[in-house]
Formats: C-alpha cells, sequence, structure tokens
C-alpha cells in the first residue's frame, strides 16, 4: 500500500507540478529534493506516466496542432487567437505560439528528468533501458516538432538543475537532428515491439517510423533550400517504414472512418498515438468540442446530441481534392450535414442551404453510443494519432519516388490506401452503422494505380500527387503545414486558394451534394472569401518558422535575435 500511495504522489507530481512551470521559470530540480523520489522501479514508471502525460498538454498535442491554418482546414476568423488563424501574428502571440514552446520544453524537462535518474535505479535492466528509450522516445519527437515550428532551439542535453541551467543558446538544427537520431537508434535497439498492453507506448515500429519522418523531412527541406539532393535521408526513410511494413504488425483498418471513433481506439493501423480518457479524469481533450459536426441544437442539447461548437472548420475547397469516387474519405473528413436535434433523438441531415457549413469532422462524436453522456468542453476521449500505418506507406512511397522516381513498389503502398476508401458501409458514411456490414465501390471508379497513370509520369507528378494523398488521407491530423513547409509551398498554396476554388465552382458542383447548385455553392464561398483574403494576403515566406516568443526571449538572454521576419 505505500508503494501504492508513493506511486500515485509521483504520478501527480510529474503530470501535475512540472506541467505548471514554464521551462526558462521553473523551480531547478535540486530544490525539489527528486532524487529522493528515484529509488525503486514504481518511481521509474511514475516518472515514464509523466513523460507520456506532457503530449497531452495544450501546446504538444492537446489542442494547437489544430489551429495552423492550411487548405485543409482554419479557425474562424473569430476565434481569439490573436491572428495565429490569419497568419497576422507576432512573438507577443500567448495563445498559441508562446503554450507550443512551453509545453514543448516541459515534456522535454520531464524526458531529461527520466534518462538522468532511472539508470540509477536498481531493477531489471532490461526493463530499465526500455523505460530510458520511452523517454527518449518522446524527446526526440517534442525536438523534432520544435524545429519545425522554430528552426534553431535551444537543446537541453539534462534536466534543469539549478538557475546556470535557464540561459541556453539557440543550437543549430543539424546538431538536434543528429541528437534525435542517436536517441532514436538506441529507442530501435531497446523499445519493445508492438504486444498486448503496450497502448500507447513507443514501440520500436514508432521508433523506425519517427526515424523515417525525420529523414523524409531533412531530405524534402535540403531539396527546398537547394543544400543538397537529399538521397541519403531518402534512402534511409525508405529502408525504416519499409522495415515497419515488412513486420507485418499493423494493417490498415478495412473501413476508413474505423481508425478514428472512440469504439475503435487502438486498432491496428496506430503505431503511435497519444492517450485521452474520460470523463471527468482531467485527462480528456478540446478535439470534441473544436472539431465535429454542427448540431440544430445549442448549448449543453448541441453536446448531447454529439455536436460540436466548430471553431475549426474544414476548408470548402478541400474537397475538391478528392476523385468522385474517393467519397467516403471526402465525405467522412468534410462533412456537409447537420445534426438534426428532434424530440426523443437526432438524425443526420444534409446541408442544402445557401450558407451550408463544411464541417472538420474527422474525429467527429456522432452518433452518441454512451447514454446520458455530455461531453464537456476539455474533457473527449478520442485519441490523437501521431503515426498511422497508412502515414508508413505515405513516407515511403514519397521517400523511394524521391529517390528512384515512380516505381512498382511506391505504387503499391499507395493503392492499398486506394482500395480501403473503396469500402462503404451499410446505410452510408454518415449513419455510422455498427456493425460494419461493408461493401466495395467497384462501379464508380478509384482504380488501382499504374505506372502508365498520368498521375505518375514522372516523379514531379508522383510528387504532387502524394502530397495531395497525404492531404486526402491524414488531413486535420495536423500534418498539412508541415509538408506545405518542408516542401516550400505554404504561401504559393494559400495565396492562390480564392481564384482555385472560384475556377472549380465554375466546372462542376460539390461532389458530396451533386444536387446543390452553383449558385448556392458560389454564395457559400462567397461568405468565407473575405476571412480567406485575410489569410492570403498575409501570408509570406518568413511563415514556414514561427516567431520564438517575447516570453522566453526576456527570460533567456543568450536566445539571441528571434526569426526573420519576427520582431
Amino acid at each position: 500500500m505505500i508503494n501504492k500511495i508513493k506511486y500515485l504522489f509521483l504520478v501527480v507530481f510529474f503530470t501535475s507540478f512540472l506541467g505548471c512551470s514554464d521551462i526558462l521559470e521553473e523551480v531547478p530540480v535540486s530544490d525539489l529534493s527528486v532524487e529522493n523520489s528515484f529509488n525503486t522501479e514504481a518511481d521509474a514508471k511514475a516518472a515514464i506516466v509523466g513523460v507520456y502525460n506532457s503530449l497531452q498538454l495544450e501546446g504538444v498535442y492537446g489542442k494547437s496542432q489544430t489551429l495552423f491554418s492550411t487548405d485543409e482546414h482554419n479557425a474562424g476568423s473569430k476565434v481569439p487567437l490573436s491572428g495565429f488563424n490569419l497568419y497576422s501574428f507576432t512573438a507577443d502571440n500567448v495563445e498559441v505560439i508562446l503554450p507550443i514552446w512551453r509545453d514543448h520544453y516541459v515534456g522535454i524537462n520531464r524526458a531529461n528528468l527520466a534518462i538522468s535518474k532511472i539508470p540509477s535505479i536498481n531493477m531489471n535492466v532490461e526493463e530499465r533501458n526500455t523505460l530510458v528509450a520511452e523517454a527518449k522516445f518522446i524527446k526526440a519527437l517534442l525536438y523534432f516538432n520544435l524545429i519545425r515550428y522554430y528552426g534553431d532551439v535551444p537543446y537541453k542535453y539534462s534536466e534543469t538543475a539549478s538557475l546556470n541551467d535557464l540561459n541556453i543558446p539557440r543550437t543549430p538544427v543539424a546538431t538536434i537532428y543528429e541528437n534525435m537520431i542517436r536517441d532514436l537508434e538506441y529507442c530501435v535497439e531497446h523499445l519493445d515491439v508492438k504486444a498486448a498492453g503496450l497502448a500507447g507506448h513507443a514501440t520500436q515500429d514508432a521508433a523506425k517510423t519517427l526515424l523515417a519522418s525525420i529523414y523524409l523531412t531533412r531530405g524534402s527541406m535540403a531539396r527546398r533550400d537547394n543544400t543538397g539532393n537529399g538521397i541519403a535521408d531518402f534512402t534511409l526513410a525508405t529502408r525504416y517504414s519499409k522495415e515497419v511494413i515488412d513486420a507485418n504488425r499493423y494493417r490498415l483498418c478495412p473501413y476508413f472512418p474505423d481508425a478514428f471513433i472512440v469504439q475503435n481506439k487502438n486498432n491496428d493501423e496506430i503505431v503511435f498515438d497519444v492517450q485521452f480518457k474520460s470523463p471527468g479524469l482531467g485527462v480528456g481533450n478540446t478535439i470534441g468540442i473544436n472539431m465535429g459536426i454542427p448540431s440544430t441544437a445549442s448549448g449543453v442539447d448541441n453536446l448531447t446530441a454529439g455536436g460540436s461548437q466548430g471553431a475549426i472548420r474544414a476548408n470548402p475547397y478541400h474537397q475538391f481534392y478528392y476523385e468522385v469516387a474517393d467519397s467516403i474519405r471526402m465525405k467522412w473528413t468534410n462533412a456537409r450535414i447537420l445534426i438534426n436535434a428532434t424530440t426523443g433523438g437526432y438524425s443526420i441531415v444534409s446541408a442544402v442551404s445557401n450558407n451550408p457549413p463544411v464541417s472538420a469532422a474527422k474525429f467527429r462524436r456522432y452518433p452518441v453510443r454512451s447514454p446520458g453522456f455530455v461531453l464537456q468542453t476539455n474533457d473527449y476521449d478520442v485519441n490523437w494519432p501521431i503515426f498511422r500505418y497508412a502515414e508508413v506507406l505515405l513516407i515511403y512511397a514519397e521517400a523511394s519516388n524521391e529517390i528512384n522516381g515512380p516505381n512498382q513498389l511506391a505504387i503499391n503502398a499507395l493503392n492499398l490506401l486506394r482500395s480501403r476508401a473503396r469500402n462503404t458501409n451499410i446505410g452510408g458514411v454518415h449513419r455510422d452503422i455498427l456493425p460494419r456490414s461493408l461493401s466495395i465501390q467497384r462501379s464508380i471508379g478509384l482504380v488501382d494505380l499504374t505506372l502508365t497513370n498520368s498521375l505518375v509520369s514522372s516523379q514531379s507528378a508522383f510528387r504532387n500527387y502524394i502530397l495531395l494523398e497525404r492531404s486526402r488521407e491524414l488531413s486535420q491530423e495536423g500534418k498539412r503545414w508541415f509538408d506545405l513547409v518542408r516542401w516550400g509551398i505554404l504561401k504559393s498554396t494559400l495565396r492562390g486558394l480564392n481564384a482555385k476554388c472560384i475556377a472549380k465552382i465554375s466546372e462542376t458542383p460539390p461532389v458530396e451534394v451533386p444536387v446543390i447548385t452553383n449558385t448556392k455553392w458560389t454564395n457559400y464561398w462567397n461568405g468565407r472569401v473575405d476571412e480567406w483574403n485575410l489569410i492570403t494576403g498575409s501570408i509570406q515566406d518568413f511563415h514556414m518558422l514561427l516567431p520564438i516568443p517575447t516570453n522566453e526571449r526576456m527570460a533567456n538572454s543568450s536566445i539571441g535575435p528571434n526569426n526573420p521576419g519576427y520582431n
């Protein structure tokens, strides 16, 4: 009983106390007497709980990852984000930019503490090495995010132990890459493979997937910046993603929506995700209130219906990225429906008014299958996927194309996604009936790619196809901003969005509701043009990095000047 109480104390200590402190203002470890808390195996496991829980923080995967405006989705212009959603933000932004920096470093400090203290604990050596590897995995993941957000950032080799550890200059991205890769190679050696009871834990395949993503990013950015051909990095991205594929421990869910619904958490497609739980445990998220399907009800009734406030909306142009036959992925991701509140229940109705919503609906809560449960603002328990097997296939295809151009193995990987997208469920995608009764849409296209297809006629054509396929498959999962940045097409993609949408409107009505008139669709888009004019008029090349938060530059005198374009 004493050990259980001590374990719970340490969980609270690492998940709550450290989470309240800004990394550059936190109390040094030496003043907390934590050395005396690292004595047993239970202490080590409690520390790792705290490391994992840092992923739930607002600035990590609790909220901020959904707030970047791209051609997939954006927060509405009236959402108070100090211009973050409109690309008019500054280094003074405390709604998004500061929490991203602060919360990532909270997690890094927790990881460093575990990495430093766990090796001295007397316990099974293999289990001890695995715990250290889990902490190193999270540290590498957090730094991978930070360098993509901010470029050069301070690299902390150890936990903050004294006030002398607070003033740290920015470390070159190249050095941080090498540190991440070294840690992840340790992870590949010491992490467990996928097994029952390891849901939410870093595994060997998760480390390989993160390595593959790191190498893919570094290779594409070398080409973006004309600093190299990236072949060595693409080769390693291909190697690690292929090892995950060949291990045959993961598979695509037969039906696309099943990768995201609460009832199918920890499915065979998840390589690594952030675990959230509810109700009332303090470890839920805001996804259900910010993203989802709107309801005709309001207030608590809207939540009871499984509705969303829709603070984050799908970009209406995104549905034109899908082929006509790719209706399951498009409808599930960019839903044009309403939850109709009726006496005694709720139903789905098509939104065909002059102002129909296009919802960012991938993580929808409808239909509610837990009677009597009311979704609170920050208490949804859907998990957040960081890596799905679908992305492993996409990484392999992209890296392979960058080395060899279009090839059959890369095409085979993408055809698995196209094949899955053909599966439909009885009753339609929005009714979401369980158990599944799947059939294949064979009569309306979405055929497999071949080497003779125009979409793969050249390396550049195949690259463009893969980037769009990443968007079709991974939309609303926090990947698109990173993809547009690493290939240097953020500004060009967003700047032309208004004209591209108007051109599409003149070609065809929206795919999802074929009966809607061009007039209604045009009226709907025109209702969003002013908002998108704010975004496209503000976006600049320097927005491929965020500014270092003002608070952090004031706290750390060694951090130096801000990123170009920011004061």
